[in-house]
């Protein structure tokens, strides 16, 4: 694809998409003086009543995408929700009509230098991280993207002409739709089987997730996968994390060390802060800081001199959060972990730390996912408890299953199973759109649920 040309060189602009994003393209359209033509594959998208607010007279299509009417659009932007093997969006495509996605125009837009953060899991956690190391380190800071807040929205804050960096969380869909973003640092922190209903092989979600460092000056893998190391930028573009020790030289600069028997982060061959002054728990979360501590690092801040931000950082709601201890049994809720490898993280990153039996909710809907491959994680549950639409699919996997038919159910099951010193964990592995709202609304539950079960 070229370069996007100046949105006001199109004469018909169509917004495919009414969900967060694709409001947020319309607002900043409006506040250009473009009016788009808007399409949604829903007859009755929640957005719609926020769309006429912004412009009672705008044209809206709701219900099938129709060929007909894309095709007369001079460019076509897409939510991260579409998926472009429609046929109408094919078609389109076909008849040589512009695709593009919120984070092409905004790149085009800015300036500033700009932080891309990707993977199948921890995406947001270190997205909130380098936001507040950046900030901590004096530097006026955006935060968005996927995370929650769309980056054209950015660009119409009060605010955005004093920012320095910015800081953007990015899907396998929004990479999709990039052609000429230029990043100063990127990142996949990890690669497991997700959003397999959009991608017809594993080895397609990859490569979806690797157009990141088509993009970028300093490319930051993980050395525990290999996938997400970059393939064609030379070695002193390259930044390096793992569970294995630092090295001095590049890329490796920054790993796990040993200090009397306890794991300790490290940056260029020395140690730079215990795992025991984190707030975060888990080896995935001492990965996460490695990934963060490195992505700052690119763009000019020392890892030591945000050393006390780190300690500070409490992490994110619904991942791997504490809710409470009852009669000697905690009870953690990363209802984020919507897909198997972040769920698999979690289990392996906090069995370690429960002496106890380790008792796992899990279910939902599993967007297709091969739960073959979730055996070796769930061999290390003591008590699974299931629910939701692919509940049987994940407990065919273990011995020790209990199906249930709901949250609160599974909460009482699970108080009744656990002993002192255990950890009960919701860690679904799956999307939650089959009994909730989202994965906020099931994290909320949870809570209330354990709540209610020791009142």
């Amino acid at each position: 694809m070229q370069q996007l040309a100046a949105l006001d060189t199109y004469d018909t602009i169509g917004v495919v998409g009414l969900g967060q994003t694709g409001l947020s393209c319309v607002r900043y359209l409006l506040s250009r003086g473009l009016t788009p033509v808007v399409f949604d594959t829903r007859s009755a998208p929640a957005g719609l009543a926020a769309l006429q607010e912004l412009d009672p007279d705008i044209e809206v299509h709701t219900g099938p995408l129709d060929a007909g009417l894309l095709v007369e659009m001079d460019l076509l932007i897409l939510s991260p929700g579409i998926d472009t093997r429609l046929e109408a969006i094919q078609l389109a495509q076909d008849a040589e009509i512009p695709l593009t996605g919120d984070i092409e125009i905004f790149g085009a837009a800015v300036s500033k230098p700009i932080i891309g953060i990707t993977g199948s899991n921890g995406k947001s956690t270190v997205t909130r991280l380098v936001g507040e190391l950046v900030q901590a380190a004096g530097r006026k800071v955006a935060v968005g993207g996927n995370i929650g807040v769309p980056v054209l929205d950015l660009l119409m804050s009060d605010a955005e002409d004093q920012v320095e960096i910015y800081v953007l969380e990015l899907s396998s869909f929004q990479l999709d739709l990039i052609h000429n973003l230029k990043l100063s640092a990127a990142t996949i922190l990890n690669i497991s089987d997700d959003h397999l209903d959009r991608y017809a092989t594993a080895q397609d979600y990859a490569a979806s997730k690797q157009r990141i460092y088509n993009f970028t000056r300093t490319a930051v893998w993980n050395r525990e996968q290999r996938v997400t190391a970059p393939r064609d930028l030379p070695l002193d573009q390259q930044l390096s994390f793992g569970a294995d020790e630092s090295d001095a030289e590049l890329p490796g600069l920054f790993g796990l060390h040993q200090q009397q028997g306890q794991p300790a982060i490290g940056w260029n061959g020395e140690v730079l802060l215990n795992a025991s002054e984190l707030q975060l728990t888990g080896i995935h979360n001492l990965l996460n800081v490695q990934a963060a501590l490195a992505l700052v690092s690119a763009v000019g801040i020392e890892p030591p001199s945000v050393v006390e931000a780190v300690r500070q950082f409490r992490g994110l709601p619904h991942r791997c959060e504490l809710i409470g201890e009852y009669q000697g049994v905690q009870w953690v809720n990363d209802s984020k972990a919507t897909n198997i490898g972040a769920a698999e993280a979690a289990i392996k990153g906090v069995r370690e730390l429960v002496p106890g039996k380790l008792l796992l909710i899990a279910g939902g809907d599993g967007k297709g996912a091969d739960f073959n491959q979730f055996r070796d994680a769930l061999s290390q549950v003591d008590v699974l408890i299931t629910l939701g639409k692919d509940g049987d699919r994940i407990a065919a996997h273990h011995p020790a299953a209990h199906k249930v038919g709901s949250l609160r159910e599974a909460v009482a099951v699970a108080k009744t199973l656990a002993t002192e010193g255990s950890m009960v964990l919701l860690s679904p592995a799956c999307a939650s759109l089959d009994m909730f709202r989202n994965y906020e609304d099931r994290g909320e539950q949870f809570r209330q649920a354990v709540e209610a079960c020791h009142a």
